[in-house]
């Protein structure tokens, strides 16, 4: 499940209208962070419990969608996704929801759009078991400016508008937000690694413990001043010294400076211009796989906490990738598979 918290940016939500199907439609993929492909049905929960804005969801339902034979679609309907979706909006209180299902050919082939439908169909019957209210089910084959739309309830279906001129797509070029054309983009993102980037870990049997309090306390300074320096430009290039930067990846791999640094994220979101980002990048892309691994933890703490699930999890699995032994990033993937939001996550970490 890849969730966001639309609007989050560490202090006050700002507040996009809806007005129609073409605008809820073209603003999907601004919301996900990439366009979200066949197989799809984007959840776009309204407000939960306690007045928060609910997340946009988006599940993988392929088994969901049939399978044509020639002769129709035939199988069984995996409600899976639909059930899981449910759990969430009953614990989080979601009191209502549009659809949008991506299926080929859905609006403009009846059977797919059969297809589409009931796959709507098995959401709002779910969804209605959890108190939350379908206000609007759509169906799109992809999203392009002038592509056709239908309405899975059968009312009167459009063409769709320009996904690049949303507002929601307009205010995240404005903060920087850049949205990928798939999954694989981002996964590759994470994947990436610098061609000069030391692969030989110095510390085989695992880096020495940094030592007490005041010894931690340095560590994390010495993290800070490099992420400062990076975010003012003092170093040169926007870049950081690469003995700096191995001084800063051995100490996190000391557990309590990874916590401290991992808490103070949580109580101050990176802003749109952080060093620290920067210098997480560099660990990520420039240093072994122990400390690789912290800077991509840090980076999908940081795209939890700011509600981007799927740049989260993208983050997170390299991260275990790259050290399967660090226990806080399973625990934060655990997190999103269970929709758990991204104002009880930092609630968590700042406790």
């Amino acid at each position: 499940m890849d969730a966001i918290d639309e609007g989050y940016d560490g202090g006050a939500r700002e507040t996009v209208v809806i007005r129609s199907p073409e605008d809820l439609i073209a603003s999907v993929p601004s919301m996900i962070g990439f366009t979200p492909g066949s197989g799809s049905v984007v959840v776009v929960c309204g407000e939960r419990a306690g007045g928060r804005t609910g997340p946009v969801v988006r599940l993988d339902a392929h088994g969901m969608l049939g399978i044509d034979d020639g002769f129709g679609p035939v199988g069984t309907i995996d409600e899976g996704p639909a059930r899981g979706m449910a759990a969430y909006c009953r614990r989080e209180g979601v009191r209502d929801a549009h659809l949008v299902v991506v299926h080929e050919n859905c609006a403009d082939d009846p059977v797919a759009e059969r297809q589409a439908a009931d796959a709507a169909d098995a959401f709002e019957y779910w969804l209605g078991c959890a108190g939350t209210e379908i206000k609007g089910a759509f169906g799109v084959g992809g999203f392009a400016r002038g592509a056709r739309w239908v309405d899975l309830r059968g009312l009167a279906g459009g063409t769709q508008g320009d996904p690049d001129a949303s507002e929601i797509a307009a205010r995240h070029a404005v903060g920087g937000r850049v949205r990928a054309a798939d999954r694989a983009e981002i996964e590759a993102l994470y994947a990436d690694r610098d061609p000069d980037a030391c692969d030989i870990d110095p510390h085989p049997g695992g880096a020495p413990l940094v030592g007490g309090k005041r010894a931690v306390r340095r560590a994390v300074a010495l993290h800070d001043e490099t992420a400062l320096a990076m975010s003012t430009g003092d170093e040169a290039g926007g870049g950081v010294d690469d003995e700096v930067l191995a001084e800063v990846g051995t100490s996190l791999r000391d557990i309590a400076v990874r916590d401290a640094v991992y808490e103070h994220l949580a109580g101050a979101p990176l802003t749109v211009h952080d060093g620290r980002r920067s210098l997480w990048w560099a660990l990520a892309r420039r240093r072994p796989a122990p400390e690789r691994a912290r800077g991509l933890l840090l980076l999908g703490a940081a795209a939890y906490f700011a509600g981007s699930g799927v740049h989260a999890r993208a983050a997170l699995d390299a991260a275990v990738e790259a050290d399967p032994h660090d226990g806080l990033a399973p625990l934060l993937l655990e997190g999103l598979d269970r929709g758990i939001s991204p104002d009880d996550i930092r609630g968590l970490a700042v406790a």
